[in-house]
């Protein structure tokens, strides 16, 4: 993802996405970060490593909406949604 996109993503300032970044290369993770066409282009798993380590009320949200997709899945196929293998 180039910086706007992580602008976006995260929804930050280009400041706090590049503070981020610096944080993220301090931390021995400079092979995340690349440059095409003169642009700074953080890879996969940098995004996810920034997500987990900095930004993580974004990690937080993701794990949610994922969670709460799972639910709906669950509830679809027709399983108990209340019953945590009969505690309840």
């Amino acid at each position: 993802m180039s910086i706007k996109e992580l602008e976006k993503y995260f929804n930050r300032g280009e400041s706090s996405i590049r503070k981020a970044i610096s944080k993220m290369c301090k931390k021995g993770m400079e092979n995340y970060k690349s440059y095409v066409d003169g642009k700074l282009i953080i890879s996969n798993e940098g995004v996810e490593w920034l997500c987990k380590n900095i930004f993580k009320r974004k990690y937080l949200e993701l794990l949610e909406k994922y969670k709460m997709e799972l639910t709906e899945i669950y509830i679809d196929r027709g399983y108990p949604y209340d019953v945590f293998f009969g505690k309840n």
